[in-house]
């Protein structure tokens, strides 16, 4: 784990005020658009279908007017990506897809869920091509990958490869889909002014996510993996070949050598017959290792020729600690399925020979010189820190406490004389994670996994004392290492502390302040540690700005303020505060992966925290909005300080994280550091583009989006307003819903038994069904007036027993239906109802839902029926 700012003192040279105001603006941005779900979940029931589908189009409106009017002004140090129009942008492109999903939610289209990111990918387009930022490359790629992925779901593959699987064909395409973004990312990375090449990394690495995901598949068709593995060999050999030498990017490198590595593995693995076999493969995987390794640290020391700031050898950069990380890994696994296998082993005594493994291990490492013994008793030693883990977790002989200081003992020696960067941060993740569950009280543990809130406050005490505790184990780790000669010793110790508590975090339940009474009562101690944990980051960034003596007064003091103010509203929220503890770390030790980290982790915890039913979607708004209206404001005036206070420095500033080299970019290459010190490109935001094809490129996507949603919504309500009514028999059940809070999911009696009717349907119908995935049913009502399957129709306009289906027909008349055949299942229309938070009760007694059909046999759902045929409140 490499630190990459630890010789130079954390703070004197940072441009603190500069880092300030882009994070405030980002979290601003984020927590306001977070706010803004909760609330319409909240308020769902409240607001009429106009009210929410002019509200979602105002709102576009506004952000993309403001995106334009702010057009001119670049953010922080030139970069497009931090300026005040790419986040309002953001924003834009965020609400264009809500928009669509609202109108889908709102109209039940029971459209497929492909077209709505791949139309949602299509109108963002406009606006890629005129502000060119990261942030909207990257959210079209996401859209194309999952809109691919859904699409081939809903196709259920194309039938390339003989007795293939949707999987293996959908791994294959999304594969080269990536493996082309990734040529067009580099060909335009300049104008997309990605200096810290997220884009050709992030997908690359989906695309090899995607080539192991097909692979694996591979497994189940009957030519097996090695048609798939070898052309993927092949475009890993191609990429170490481009990122080594013609466009130099070690994480690149170490990327295809890992896939190369688990390639091999699924490869060999598919020929494996025996015992002795297995053990070949893991000699194998050992060579290739040792090759691997070999090459990544030649080139490492190439490049350290190359620069005068290159890390010491004895730092190992983050992307060979992941490599060997992955690698070692693997062949850990395989190892202890070979050990399980031969010896027959009992789970509660696996630690006995995991114990042996350990030592043997560490043996070889220390009395052997060299490089092919040095892996295998690496791998050796994760293994045998893997099977005693999992012996001692299941060992009832001893208490639990008992077992949780055996585990701690272990890890200490093992962190202490393993000597390898990735072997101590397996180690102490290892170690800490299965002491603190075994130390974990029996009478609260489910709460971690439970989202639908306890009501139980003292349950979360064990959470709060452990996340505080390792939090500020993992601030001591990293300022230890950050000013000793040998920071490699602490730095995967931080690390695993980091992981975990921002896991805890993730999991920990997050009560609402109204709880506050009922902690006093129950738990006074638990208020202490909400506090302590929620002030963590301000103490850091008051501590860290005090000794910037050449910071104004005013910003040393009252940045710490403002941050502890929106402090109080993450009390219940702990994974905000850990994620803006690390990005503040991140910054004053110029650690570009804790950056990454501290981004993904605040991303994924607000994820979380929408589904955490400890407090209402209405707090939750209330909590996400106010904070985020303080840090605007707080962002705000800190540009006025900046501003005042500008010239008052004897030099300019530059971000010590963004001035900071990345290891994994030679000198000399494009998107190297030198990137960032390139003249601010013209017009502010979009090098090459003008002001007015700028303006043209957003008025252009806005009104396609607001075109196509108010087509859509046309057309749905001239279907409820003049189709024909349909009643089907339905029955419900109750997940959790993203955007409306809860929701009840819909079955339908004629989905049910389309099955037999397609059976006993005329064979050119039934063919003529499969080969579209879809058809239409044909109803008939009862004497109640629900509507029954008749028969199964290929065209709306066939005729089936003389039958027929009138224009304008009334409710005794017949009707026709379409669905759509998805994996042997019938889609018919809508597949939920929305309802608000907490009012599922209200919905239990539906047993019918009422639609409006058009003459087409496309429907919209008009409202739910209770057993007599009477409409429930709504």
């Amino acid at each position: 784990m490499q630190v990459e700012g630890h010789k130079s003192s954390p703070m004197p040279g940072g441009d603190w005020a500069g880092f300030l105001r882009k994070s405030a603006l980002a979290l601003a941005c984020l927590l306001l658009a977070s706010a803004l779900v909760c609330w319409v979940a909240a308020n769902w029931e409240y607001a009429s279908i106009l009210q929410k589908l002019a509200g979602g189009q105002l709102a576009l409106v506004a952000l993309v007017a403001a995106s334009w009017l702010l057009g001119d002004r670049p953010g922080p140090g030139g970069n497009r990506n931090f300026s005040v129009s790419a986040q309002l942008a953001g924003l834009a492109a965020l609400m264009l897809g809500a928009l669509l999903a609202l109108i889908g939610q709102i109209y039940q289209t029971g459209a497929d869920a492909w077209t709505l990111f791949i139309g949602w990918l299509a109108l963002l387009l406009p606006w890629l091509l005129v502000l060119r930022t990261v942030f909207l490359g990257l959210l079209c790629a996401s859209l194309l990958n999952v809109g691919l992925a859904l699409y081939m779901d809903a196709r259920g593959g194309w039938a390339w490869f003989a007795s293939s699987s949707a999987w293996l064909e959908t791994g294959v395409l999304l594969t080269l889909a990536n493996g082309v973004l990734v040529w067009i990312w580099e060909r335009h990375i300049l104008l997309l002014d990605d200096g810290w090449r997220i884009g050709p990394r992030a997908l690359a690495s989906a695309a090899a996510a995607w080539l192991v995901v097909a692979a694996l598949a591979s497994l189940d068709t009957g030519a097996g993996p090695a048609l798939l593995v070898v052309p993927g060999l092949a475009a890993c050999a191609f990429l170490y070949k481009v990122y080594a030498a013609r466009l130099p990017d070690l994480a690149m490198v170490s990327l295809a050598a890992a896939v190369a590595m688990l390639l091999a593995a699924i490869l060999l693995l598919s020929w494996v017959d025996s015992e002795f076999a297995l053990l070949a493969i893991i000699a194998v995987l050992l060579g290739l290792t040792v090759l691997f390794m070999r090459r990544l640290r030649g080139l490492l020391s190439q490049r350290g020729a190359d620069r005068t700031d290159a890390a010491p050898a004895a730092e190992e950069p983050w992307f060979i600690v992941l490599f060997r990380l992955a690698a070692m890994g693997v062949t850990a696994l395989l190892m202890v399925a070979f050990l399980v296998v031969v010896l027959d082993l009992d789970v509660e005594r696996l630690w006995i020979p995991g114990v042996l493994s350990c030592a043997g291990g560490l043996l070889l490492r220390q009395t052997v010189a060299q490089r092919y013994i040095d892996e295998l008793g690496l791998a050796l030693t994760a293994a045998g820190l893997i099977m005693t883990g999992i012996g001692l977790f299941a060992l009832e002989d001893f208490s639990p406490f008992a077992r949780a200081w055996l585990l701690l003992a272990l890890g200490v020696l093992l962190y202490r004389w393993s000597g390898n960067a990735a072997l101590r941060f397996l180690t102490a993740f290892i170690a800490l994670a299965l002491a603190s569950w075994l130390t974990w009280p029996e009478t609260s543990r489910y709460d971690l996994w439970d989202v639908t809130g306890s009501g139980r406050v003292w349950t979360y005490f064990p959470a709060y004392l452990r996340l505080w505790w390792l939090a500020v184990a993992a601030i001591l780790a990293l300022a230890v290492g950050s000013r000793r000669r040998d920071p490699a010793f602490w730095l995967p110790l931080a690390w695993a502390l980091i992981c975990l508590t921002q896991l805890i975090a993730w999991l920990a339940p997050a009560p609402a302040l109204q709880a506050m009474p009922d902690a006093w009562l129950q738990a006074p101690g638990l208020l202490i540690l909400w506090l302590a944990c929620a002030a963590l980051p301000v103490v850091a960034l008051g501590a860290l700005l005090w000794r910037a003596n050449r910071l104004p007064a005013g910003l040393r003091r009252g940045a710490p303020a403002a941050l502890a103010v929106a402090s109080l509203g993450w009390m219940g929220a702990p994974g905000v505060s850990m994620a803006l503890l690390w990005l503040i770390l991140a910054y004053a030790l110029a650690q570009r992966t804790l950056v990454v980290f501290g981004v993904l982790a605040l991303l994924a915890y607000l994820g979380r925290f929408y589904y955490q039913l400890d407090s209402t979607l209405l707090h939750k708004s209330l909590v996400l909005g106010l904070t985020g209206t303080w840090l605007l404001l707080s962002w705000h005036v800190l540009g006025r300080g900046a501003r005042r206070h500008i010239g008052s420095e004897p030099c300019p500033q530059v971000s010590s994280v963004a001035a900071m080299p990345d290891p994994a970019e030679p000198a000399g290459t494009a998107g190297s550091a030198a990137m960032e010190r390139r003249p601010v490109p013209p017009h502010g935001l979009s090098e090459g583009v003008s002001p007015r094809m700028r303006a043209l490129g957003l008025l252009a996507g806005l009104i396609a989006a607001l075109g196509l949603a108010n087509a859509e919504i046309y057309r749905s309500e001239r279907i409820l307003a003049q189709g024909q009514p349909v009643v089907l028999a339905l029955a419900p059940v109750d997940p959790r819903s993203l955007m409306q809070g809860d929701y009840m999911a819909l079955r339908f009696d004629v989905a049910d038994q389309l099955p037999q009717a397609l059976g006993l349907a005329p064979a050119p119908v039934a063919e003529r069904v499969e080969a579209r995935r879809g058809g239409y049913l044909l109803l008939e009502p009862d004497r109640r007036g629900v509507h029954r399957l008749a028969a199964v129709l290929a065209d709306p306009d066939a005729r089936e027993g003389g039958k027929t289906v009138p224009e304008g027909a009334g409710d005794a008349a017949s009707a026709i239906l379409e669905f759509r055949l998805r994996h042997g299942v019938a889609q018919i229309g809508a597949n939920a109802w929305f309802f608000p938070e907490g009012q599922a009760g209200r919905y239990a007694p539906a047993r019918f839902g009422e639609f409006r059909v058009d003459r087409h046999g496309r429907a919209r759902l008009l409202r739910l029926l209770d057993e007599q045929l009477a409409p429930l409140p709504h």
